[in-house]
Formats: structure tokens, sequence, C-alpha cells
């Protein structure tokens, strides 16, 4: 077989990156937050998804029925070896992309990357099948959730066994009554990271999170999408949606109180802005970085604590989609919305803000 060339790696990298599933409408998100699960249950689950993908409804069945690809090479720059979901009315791990299994199982598993390792499993209910794996995960992995309609919200909402001991669906979470017809995967999911108590800045004031979603505020206050590290413009946006967990479950908190007695408390991997305008996750953050609060001052961090919290947390998204403009304050000091957790990934540790041209080297 020949080789791609590097432009046609180049433009396949860029054609391939996003399931326009994940693209969640504020419906798809509602069943997000009814299908709720942490992270280790995501990836119970989308291992769930491709096993029944591979087991259940290939044709022909078995691991030799793998074809290239064309979505993502493997590290010798060939196509990665790839499986297709045979019954489409019955597919476990998504319903668009030709119904790629690999594809579906990497996309919501890693950062968004056209190259992989690709190799046969050895053991296992798939021994003998070629998965793919990449060393960047995502922060936070995605997950199928499912519907008897491929519209989200026109159908029953779906469950797998809470145990993943088949590859059934239910009508129910708890497992008890099976569906026995066709299903479709209506959503990709992700979860939330804000604590229950923090708060968010709306046209009003700092309101709780858990009471803006509960109220359906829209009015939040976002960075406006032409501010600078010298301009840091505040504007009212919209919300697009919240987003929520039904189920209690743990998660690491990191509590950062700074010099001037400030205090952030967000999961691990929220984002949040630094003194230089960079979008990093509070996981990396030690004593003596420095913070941006919303009136554009830097905070030092004094000290760093983490704990867990058992519960849920909750999340925004404002309607735009200007990386600047899902820039939100939460307790004085600018954070990024929910889109920066998966949607933006790629702009996690880069700079956002940047000082302003001054006006005495403008062109006049």
């Amino acid at each position: 077989m020949r080789k791609p060339s590097l432009p046609t790696f180049l433009k396949v990298a860029v054609l391939t990156l996003l399931p326009a599933a994940a693209v969640a409408e504020p419906m798809q998100e509602w069943r997000c937050s009814v299908d709720s699960l942490t992270p280790e249950q995501a990836q119970a689950r989308i291992e769930w998804a491709r096993k029944c993908g591979l087991t259940q409804n290939l044709n022909p069945a078995g691991p030799n029925s793998w074809f290239l690809s064309g979505k993502a090479f493997d590290t010798n720059f060939d196509w990665a070896k790839e499986y297709k979901e045979f019954n489409t009315n019955r597919a476990w791990t998504g319903n668009l992309n030709q119904y790629n299994v690999n594809y579906y199982h990497a996309f919501s598993k890693y950062d968004n990357s056209p190259m992989y390792t690709v190799s046969a499993e050895t053991s296992g209910p798939t021994a003998n099948y070629f998965k793919w794996s990449h060393t960047s995960s995502r922060p936070r992995t995605l997950y199928p959730s499912f519907e008897n309609s491929p519209v989200a919200g026109s159908g029953t909402q779906l469950f797998p066994h809470p145990t993943l001991n088949n590859c059934n669906l239910y009508s129910d979470a708890t497992g008890t009554t099976v569906w026995n017809t066709n299903f479709y995967v209506i959503a990709y999911c992700e979860s939330s990271c804000y604590a229950p108590d923090q708060k968010v800045l709306f046209s009003d004031g700092e309101t709780n999170l858990l009471q803006a979603m509960q109220q359906g505020r829209e009015d939040v206050i976002t960075l406006g999408a032409n501010a600078t590290l010298d301009d840091l413009q505040l504007t009212q946006g919209k919300v697009y949606s919240y987003t929520s967990e039904t189920r209690d479950s743990e998660h690491l908190l990191y509590h950062l109180r700074t010099a001037s007695g400030g205090e952030l408390k967000v999961t691990n991997e929220h984002p949040v802005v630094t003194r230089e305008g960079r979008l990093v996750q509070a996981q990396t953050l030690k004593v003596g970085d420095e913070l941006l609060r919303h009136d554009g001052t830097p905070d030092a961090i004094v000290s760093v604590e983490k704990s867990t919290h058992f519960g849920k947390v909750y999340n925004l998204k404002p309607e735009s989609r200007e990386q600047v403009s899902n820039i939100l304050v939460a307790q004085g000091f600018l954070v990024g919305s929910a889109r920066f957790q998966n949607d933006d990934i790629e702009y996690m540790n880069r700079v956002l803000l940047y000082r302003g041209v001054p006006e005495d080297v403008l062109p006049q």
C-alpha cells in the first residue's frame, strides 16, 4: 500500500477531528445530565460500547473483518485498521462517521489526533481485534448515551446495565427492563467540574451555580471577544446550556487561596487563567503562581489544598463559541467555561489573552 503524503495527512487531520454527535444540543445535554457518569465510569462505558460493537455487530463477524480507516494513521503512516458496525439501527458506538468503532473509541478517550498506535489486543473478549491507543488522554473521557430514536428527546432514554455485564440496553438506569428493539447513540457526554458552593458572575452579581441552573439563568457575564490583558472588558452573554450530574460521585477538588484573601475551589481539571493570560488546569498550579482577577489584578497563590467531594458538580457553556468569550468570572477569578473541557481542549496551556498594541505604534 502506498503511504499517504504529508499534505494528505494534514487535510485528514483537519476534517476528521470531531464527530457531529459530540456537538450536543440542549436536549442532548439534558439527556447527558440524566445519564451522568464519573470519569472512571465513562472509561468503562466506552470500553463496553467498543466491545459490544465488535462482538455483536460486525458482518462478517470476527477480528479479521477490519478495513483501512481513511480517518487516522498508525505510527508507520499507514491507514489505521478499523471495524464498522453493521446494523445501523442497533449501533453501540455511534451513528455517524460511517459507524467506525475504533474511531469513536479513540475520539472519546484521547486528545484530538489523526495518528495512533495500532495493535491487536492479546486478552479479554476483544482479543485479536485491532485497537487504537495514544499517550495523550482527554481531561474528561466522553461516553455514548442512548435513546430509542436517533433524535435526542423524541423517544425513550436507554441505559446499559449498571454492571456492564452484557450488551443489552434498558429503559431504566437500574437495568431492570430490557429494551429489545432499535437503539441509537444520541450524544457523547462529558462530566462537570464546579463544586456546588462556587459562585459565578451573572448580570446582578455572583450566583451559586446550582441555583442559577435551577432558575434557568441565562445572563452570565463573560469576557468580551476583544478583551486583552490591558483591557479586560466584561460583557453580558447568554448561557447555552448547564451540565450537572444526577448521581453523586467522588471528585478531586483544588482549593486555591490567594494573597488578597480570595478563594477558588474547582475540580482538578478545571481551566483557570493565570496572570500571563494562559489557560491551565487547576491541578498544575502551585504556591507562588499568580491567578488573574476579573479586574486584571494578578493574585499570587499562597496555599493549595486538595480534597475529595462526594456529590454533584456543575458547569455551564456560554452561547458564544469565541474562545475569549468563554472565560467566566468565578469567585472573582477568570476561569474557563465547560467548552474548554473537551470542545476546545487544544487551547489548554495556550495564551488566550494578550497585551493590547499601544496606540502610538499603530499606523496613522
